[in-house]
């Protein structure tokens, strides 16, 4: 196999159709430098998709296209290889085939194709045509200019490594591995899931069984229940019996006392209506003397107490409402003042946009004028030229239709090529599908059975897929379940964490400070007072072993204020007494009493002085020794009663001696008194660090949750698309049943469209010629009217008449400026106006608001002059009331003594009937339960004998009490009901789970097994790409030692950085020329390098073999001797493969077999002949 020919299209430097013939053997390109010879091999690589377009030397495809700067340059290029293949080297039954490519600018890009004897076909399968005959993009059969120097210079040690990586195919047990790589992790991924599984079912094994030996045990506990059932219902019976003679008597007994109880009932509600009259008089004497005056007076009283506190509120908020009235009109008048003045800037700035406005219209005007000058001396210049003019106009017109026209007929064009494009791809496609249905229709029955089995493995997979699911759904469950308890612990240890912080931060807000203390805090927040520090007790922090001792030695000064200074102190005090706040003790930072020097103690029991064992800033010190003073703090009161009266002492508990000898203890309200903050924050601390574990352990949670979706989605989708498949199967089935019945009106149907296809792609060919022979005619036309243009123009030139239009241009231009420059400046005062429209608006708004402002002030006076006239009468009304109120009760006191004595006499005898009434109901109320219960044994017993006949029980005297039998069946039960719930199923249920849990494990030993098949096959891959390396390695080494002897008289090799490991290290080339030591590769000289790089590509090249080779001036960096070593080289190559050598040396030119000489004139290449030896 070799290159026969190569014909060029616009491709490059060839304008033209050239067709250049090649031979076996060794063939030569020529000529002089600038000629386009190396286009010939860009045409090769461009022909055969062997490399990019930079390596073509274009920054993009479209610029391979021919370019003429005389005229039109073309719209594509093309490039068309025709092989010999009478050797069958390529797997074409052919003597000879075409590789083509042709690429065609478009308006929005290119399009590039590849034509395989004329047929459109991918790129791939052009590579893999031409790999199949040992041409590939990796193996150097085409070796450009630089990559001999890419080899030498440019190349890392690695880079040249990977030549060796990419001969020996390398790259494939890379795939290989990784592909193998994938299915472990997938394998890994199956073993987790199903190890999540197994561990889910041994839980629910577990479970079973113990729920298994529970429900065998209730079995055996329910047959026993059942057994005695019947003696029951036989024991019930007899004692049913007893029952109803027991309740007869005790109904008669009920009847007898129930008429007794009547009598009774009616002689003491006599009795009682009787005291009611007499309490009835007595209470109209007293309504008669005033009572109903003295409760109406009462009343009064407390109503008139109510209106006089209402109107104190009112007075007070109507108060709070006039300070803030006059504080929001102090703020209005200083908003007017700020929008006078910008009114008064908007004023300013209108009247500059103004005068910009009346100068840009003046230089308008100007502008103007002289516009209208110029074109009066324009239009007397084209009077004398207005003939030729109007024939040049004419022309332009017919010009201008003629470009329409040809700008249509290309449209046209490119909608033909595109239309005729689809049809043969349509063509394509349906003798593809006619294809295809006849394949279709003779593996109909293989196809039904390859269906059937694939949807019996699909269930298969699909029913497991479901276990799965359930299993890992089970799994989440329990997860969930522990989030849960996990969240409700956290939150109640949050809550407590909340609760004690807030009893941490109560000195903060103040929640236990006095009133006074509570209001300067406030107003330290408000910045209505300056200097406040803070209060002792949120200044100071304490462990929680001493806090109870030093809040006691504390005591009040607890919540005194620190404040800086004395004036500070005055300020806050005057603050108190103007809102009658109460009282506060103030400690000002710079009047205090400093801190004195203490002696040491060392005293048995004393832990040590109040101040050292409190932490606060040091600037606060003279604060805390106010507090404190010379307190110190003993552990128990016993070792404190020995020093009293030399100390102030307080105890851990909390007791206190004084120096006086005063003793003060007992217990401690923890909730009564101010505490330092950090009473309770070694509590906060370890309630936050096991909220930590908690939130640490929910997420671990939480993830393992995410991940359980994440399977247990993957596992639903997986059965939702093997339901799809076994869905698209039946449906495949269901077509291939028909397929045989169909086939005869589908290839009816596909021929039919391939017949009207055909016809329309014809009749687009037709179309398509007609168009071109137009387009050509109106070219021809176009050419003609633009020499006739060109003629008229160059005797219309006038160097006057340009200038005078190029200024009106310029005026045009400058008019155009100041129009725009205009709206601006109006658009600039609209804005302006607009912005002191409203700010005047604003101005007005607040004048408005004061104008109300001052109203609800004036309204607000006079209902606070109303409220206090209205609070002076009700104070009136209220003593006259109040005096009469006492004048009243004076009155009535004998007469309501009198009716109190007969009242409870009166209450007690009705209580004594209500007794007597309700011991009547209860009588009539057990009457009729016995009545009740008489009939409810009746029903019973005749219910009893019902069932004993309905069980076939006989009447029998020896069976146990009815105690005894309901004892035994109530042991039962509660044997039985301790038991509960008892899954009853999981007898059953055992047995299968363990059955599944028998199929897991084989599941999972069948995976182990795969695994390690996976990776021994990983282990197997990287032994075989080493041996695969090395093989190459060895191969091309031997090799280069053999051609670098030939071409250099000396001694080479290829070493490897890592012979060991040869991936994690590069390649360099040793070489030792003739007479020299061995050098590496950076140290050769230019020659060296160049002729080392060229017997490693010719090592390569021996050592996977390849029909040709095309060489690009690789001897232009070489000495003329060893030119000649290289030509006999290639010389002797020749022979097994066809060889195209570029090249001016003379000995490539004198051993070569034929010459053919290349040059260009005017931009083109051209050929000027072949010649042979």
């Amino acid at each position: 196999m070799h290159i026969k020919e190569i014909e060029f299209v616009n491709f490059k430097s060839f304008g033209k159709r050239i067709k250049i013939p090649f031979f076996e053997g060794f063939t030569t390109i020529s000529g002089p430098n600038g000629s386009g010879k190396s286009n010939i091999i860009d045409g090769i690589l461009f022909a055969l998709g062997l490399s990019s377009s930079r390596t073509m030397r274009a920054e993009k495809l479209t610029d391979l296209i021919f370019t003429d700067a005389k005229s039109k340059s073309p719209e594509f290029a093309q490039v068309t290889i025709t092989f010999d293949n009478t050797d069958r080297k390529a797997p074409v039954e052919a003597d000879s085939f075409e590789i083509s490519r042709k690429i065609k600018q478009t308006k929005t890009g290119y399009y590039s194709y590849f034509y395989f004897n004329g047929k459109s076909v991918s790129l791939t399968e052009v590579h893999e045509l031409l790999g199949k005959a040992g041409v590939t993009p990796e193996g150097y059969n085409v070796v450009m200019q630089g990559d001999v120097s890419q080899i030498t210079a440019k190349m890392s040690p690695n880079e040249r490594r990977k030549i060796i990586d990419e001969i020996a195919g390398v790259s494939e047990f890379d795939e290989k591995k990784q592909k193998s790589l994938a299915e472990l992790d997938i394998v890994k991924e199956q073993i987790e899931k199903i190890d999540i599984i197994i561990e889910e079912v041994k839980l629910r094994l577990d479970q079973l069984s113990e729920e298994r030996e529970v429900a065998l045990k209730y079995r055996s506990l329910r047959e026993e229940k059942q057994k005695y059932e019947g003696y029951l219902i036989l024991s019930k019976l007899k004692d049913a019996k007893t029952e109803l003679a027991n309740v007869e008597k005790e109904l008669q007994k009920y009847e007898s006392l129930e008429s007794q109880t009547i009598q009774k009932v009616k002689d003491q509600e006599e009795k009682l209506a009787e005291m009611d009259g007499e309490l009835s008089s007595l209470n109209q004497e007293i309504r008669a003397k005033g009572e109903d005056e003295q409760i109406r007076i009462k009343k009064e009283i407390e109503e008139i107490k109510g209106l006089i506190s209402r109107a104190r509120e009112s007075i007070g908020v109507l108060e709070r409402e006039e300070g803030d009235f006059e504080s929001k009109r102090r703020d209005l008048f200083v908003k007017i003042d700020a929008r006078k003045k910008e009114v008064d800037a908007y004023e300013k700035s209108l009247e500059d946009e103004r005068r910009k406005e009346a100068a840009v219209q003046k230089e308008k005007s100007d502008r103007s004028s002289e516009k209208i000058i110029l074109t009066g001396k324009i239009a007397g210049i084209e009077q004398k030229f207005s003939e030729k003019a109007a024939v040049s106009n004419q022309k332009r017109s017919e010009l201008n239709a003629v470009k329409d026209e040809k700008n249509k007929l290309i449209l046209d064009e490119d909608r033909l090529t595109d239309a005729l494009r689809r049809k043969s791809s349509e063509i394509k496609d349906i003798e593809n599908e006619i294809e295809e249905a006849k394949n279709n229709a003779k593996n109909a029955e293989s196809d039904t059975k390859v269906a059937l089995y694939d949807i019996a493995k699909l269930t298969e997979e699909s029913d497991k897929q479901k276990r799965d699911v359930d299993d890992l759904e089970s799994a989440h469950k329990r997860l969930s379940d522990d989030k849960r308890r996990l969240e409700d612990k956290s939150s109640a240890l949050e809550k407590e964490y909340g609760v004690i912080e807030a009893r941490v931060r109560a000195t903060e807000v103040g929640s236990t400070y006095s009133h006074a203390v509570e209001e300067i805090l406030k107003a330290s927040k408000k910045e209505e007072l300056y200097g406040v520090c803070g209060v002792v007790a949120n200044l100071g922090s304490v462990g929680k072993d001493y806090a109870t001792a030093l809040e006691i030695a504390a005591g009040p000064k607890m919540q005194a204020i620190v404040v800086e200074t004395d004036a500070d102190a005055e300020h806050a005090i005057n603050y108190l007494k103007r809102r009658n706040s109460g009282r506060a003790t103030f400690l000002p930072l710079n009047k205090i009493e400093p801190r004195r020097n203490l002696p040491d103690l060392s005293v048995d029991g004393f832990v040590g002085y109040a101040i050292d064992l409190i932490d606060f800033d040091p600037q606060y010190d003279d604060a805390f020794w106010y507090v404190f003073r010379d307190t110190v703090i003993v552990d128990t009161l016993q070792n404190a009663r020995k020093s009293i009266g030399r100390y102030r002492m307080v105890t851990l508990e909390g007791e206190t001696l004084e120096k006086s000898g005063a003793m003060v203890g007992g217990s401690v309200a923890q909730k009564s008194r101010v505490s330092f903050a950090a009473t309770e924050r070694e509590k906060l601390e370890t309630l936050s660090v096991e909220i930590r574990d908690l939130h640490k352990k929910r997420g671990e949670i939480i993830s393992k949750l995410d991940d359980l979706d994440g399977k247990i989605s993957t596992a639903n989708k997986r059965v939702n698309s093997i339901s799809n498949e076994i869905s698209k199967k039946e449906m495949q089935i269901e077509e291939i049943k028909g397929r045989e019945d169909r086939l005869s009106d589908v290839l009816a149907s596909k021929k039919a469209s391939y017949d009207g296809f055909s016809k329309e792609r014809e009749s687009f060919k037709r179309e398509m010629n007609d168009v071109i022979e137009k387009r050509l005619e109106k070219e021809e036309i176009q050419k003609a009217l633009e020499s006739e243009i060109a003629e008229i123009e160059a005797e219309l030139n006038d160097p006057e008449l340009e200038e005078l239009r190029k200024k009106s241009v310029r005026i045009d231009e400058e008019i155009q400026r100041l129009n725009g420059r205009l709206s601006d400046i109006r658009s600039d005062t609209n804005a302006v106006e607009l912005s002191k429209k409203n700010a005047e608006e604003l101005i007005e708004e607040a004048r408005l608001e004061i104008s109300n402002l001052e109203e609800k002030k004036a309204t607000s006076k006079e209902k606070i002059a109303a409220l206090q006239n209205e609070i002076k009468a009700h104070s009136e009304k209220q003593k006259q009331n109040e005096t009469r109120e006492i004048e009243i009760s004076n009155e009535l006191k004998e007469l309501q003594e009198e009716r109190a004595t007969l009242d409870e006499k009166c209450t007690l005898f009705r209580r004594q009937l209500d007794k007597a009434r309700l011991s009547l109901e209860d009588i009539k109320s057990h009457a009729a339960s016995c009545l009740l219960t008489k009939s409810s044994l009746q029903i019973q017993y005749e219910s009893l004998l019902a069932e004993i006949r309905e069980r076939g029980l006989e009447e029998r005297d020896d069976i146990p009490s009815y105690q005894t039998v309901y004892i035994t069946i109530e042991s039962l039960e509660k044997q039985m009901v301790a038991m509960e719930p008892v899954n009853m199923l999981a007898i059953d249920e055992y047995d299968e789970v363990n059955a599944r849990c028998d199929e897991l494990s084989g599941r999972r030993d069948i995976l182990f097994n795969e695994r390690e098949q996976l990776l021994s096959r990983i282990e197997q891959y990287e032994k075989l790409k080493r041996d695969t390396f090395m093989e190459a390695y060895t191969g091309i080494n031997a090799n280069f030692k053999n051609v670098f002897f030939e071409l250099a008289d000396g001694f080479g090799e290829l070493v490897l950085e890592n012979p060991e490991d040869p991936f994690a290290g590069g390649m360099t080339l040793h070489a030792q020329p003739k007479g020299k030591n061995i050098i590496r590769l950076e140290s050769m000289s230019g020659g060296e390098k160049s002729l080392t790089a060229l017997a490693f590509i010719i090592a390569i090249q021996e050592y996977r073999p390849a029909p040709f080779y095309v060489f690009d001036e690789v001897d232009q960096n070489l000495d003329g001797w060893n030119v000649e070593r290289v030509a006999d080289r290639v010389l002797k190559s020749a022979p097994s493969a066809q060889f195209i050598v570029i090249s001016l040396r003379k000995p490539m030119l004198e051993r070569a077999d034929r010459i053919i000489g290349v040059t260009q004139q005017d931009g083109t290449t051209s050929i000027t002949g072949v010649k042979s030896k």
